[in-house]
């Protein structure tokens, strides 16, 4: 499970800023035709450099005769090789220990080549059809000779008009679209942030995790009305998505949505308010039993001046930490009942020429369900039942048998210099700060600096 999950914040991540990303990119004319199609580019390449120093991921809790009293579910940074010691000479049983390492690496924003055409079907009707070919550039595992095989992350087809917009295939997705844009325009579209897996590869985390929900890729059919007095709704009908190892099974599209409300005032500022959310029906991969997975993000980003504030928030069933149905310890209980998410994330920017000065700070959280906050194990030593820790173990009598992640914190603080529109610098800094309801905790900093280069 951990494994599977550590693959998916990476990919999740990076389709979570493409939508924000190009809006930095202009697109670059390759050809045009005498019959009226355009051809065009877009795209970046990135480097970092980038520290780890901090906790290990915490142990399990141990009583009588080395059995465990609970272990430890979901959440904190568990992909970092550790340095640990015996609590004893001779003890199997090892402290939480330290992580530190460097690597160089893809920022929140991996390598991107994109290509796409377009052209105009009538006077007030435009077509276009986009590709975009996304890679890193760390090794995997640090095995250098293992290849870094390109991901064809969108392809989509889009008209639009008088009438509003259309688009057809692989795109972003609405629900927590707007809290993505925020993590992005004013916190680490041109850096690293959290790097959400240390050791392996794939795109760096930003603020994922810590108050933002990533909204990622869907293939599906979206709709989004004209602007009018401000307000645009778009609707969507994506293709499903199951819980990995949980409810595996789905029948219906999963519907989307999301309302934006825009204000201008004049030069000195904007306003864009934003509510989205969605939901989908899970199934078991055999029999009746369904479960019901929804969410609701919102928020706004507001721009005086120099000044860029953005606020988010995000609440649901069955979400996850990272992304909606990101499937973990965290998502579920052994029983495979959803717990409830929500998050928080405050990001501030402040433009000074060609210097952005940012800081940000975000939590995600996770309630309990009933079945994490009793023993469910056996204390009646009935032969009948279950063996368990319990007959074993006093300590671990009247106790959970997990330490169930309670929150993640992030604080994240960076400079980027914009040397030209097309080439920008960062130093960014990021505490992770994780914490379990039974009480452990854990403390991760990273540090990064590189360089960017848009098109």
């Amino acid at each position: 499970m951990h494994n599977l999950q550590r693959t998916l914040i990476g990919c999740v991540v990076v389709a979570s800023v493409v939508a924000s990303a190009k809006t930095s990119l202009a697109d670059v004319t390759l050809a045009t035709t005498e019959n009226g199609w355009e051809v065009f580019t877009n795209g970046r390449v990135g480097v970092f450099l980038s520290y780890v120093g901090g906790d290990g991921f915490p142990q399990p809790t141990y009583g009588m005769n080395n059995v465990i009293v609970h272990d430890i579910r979901g959440g904190g940074m568990d992909n970092a090789r550790t340095e640990r010691e015996p609590i004893s000479p001779g003890s199997q049983i090892v402290t939480q220990g330290t992580v530190e390492g460097m690597r160089v690496r893809s920022g929140f924003v991996p390598n991107i080549f994109a290509i796409g055409v377009k052209r105009k079907l009538t006077e007030t009707t435009t077509f276009k059809a986009y590709m975009a070919l996304w890679a890193y550039i760390e090794s995997d595992d640090r095995r250098k000779y293992y290849p870094i095989w390109p991901d064809m992350r969108e392809g989509y087809v889009k008209f639009e008009g008088p009438w509003g917009s259309v688009l057809a295939g692989r795109s972003l997705t609405l629900f927590s679209r707007g809290a993505t844009e925020i993590a992005f325009q004013y916190g680490h579209g041109y850096g690293v942030g959290y790097p959400g897996n240390v050791d392996n590869h794939g795109p760096t985390a930003g603020h994922i995790g810590f108050g933002v929900l990533a909204n990622g890729f869907g293939a599906g059919l979206v709709y989004a009305t004209p602007m009018v007095a401000g307000f645009q709704l778009s609707a969507a009908l994506y293709d499903p998505s199951s819980l990995v190892g949980a409810w595996e099974r789905t029948k219906w599209v999963r519907p989307e949505a999301e309302l934006t409300y825009d204000l201008a005032f004049g030069d000195l500022g904007r306003v864009h308010v934003f509510a989205n959310g969605g939901w989908q029906k899970i199934y078991k991969d055999s029999g009746p039993e369904d479960e019901t997975v929804y969410g609701a993000g919102y928020g706004a980003r507001i721009e005086v001046g120099p000044v860029r504030l953005g606020l988010a928030g995000h609440y649901g069933k069955g979400l996850g930490l990272n992304y909606a149905l990101d499937s973990s310890y965290a998502t579920y209980d052994e029983a495979l009942q959803l717990r409830i998410f929500d998050g928080y994330y405050a990001q501030a920017q402040v433009a000074l020429g060609n210097f952005d000065v940012s800081a940000g700070l975000g939590v995600t959280r996770v309630h309990l369900l009933p079945t994490d906050t009793i023993d469910n194990r056996d204390d009646d030593n009935d032969p009948s039942t279950p063996a368990t820790n319990d007959d074993a173990n006093p300590d671990a009598q009247d106790s959970p048998a997990h330490s169930v992640i309670k929150q993640q914190m992030g604080i994240s603080a960076g400079v980027v210099y914009h040397l030209t529109d097309y080439l920008h610098l960062d130093v960014d800094y990021f505490r992770a700060n994780f914490s379990w309801w039974l009480g452990e905790k854990q403390a991760v900093n990273f540090v990064s600096a590189g360089v960017t280069t848009t098109w």
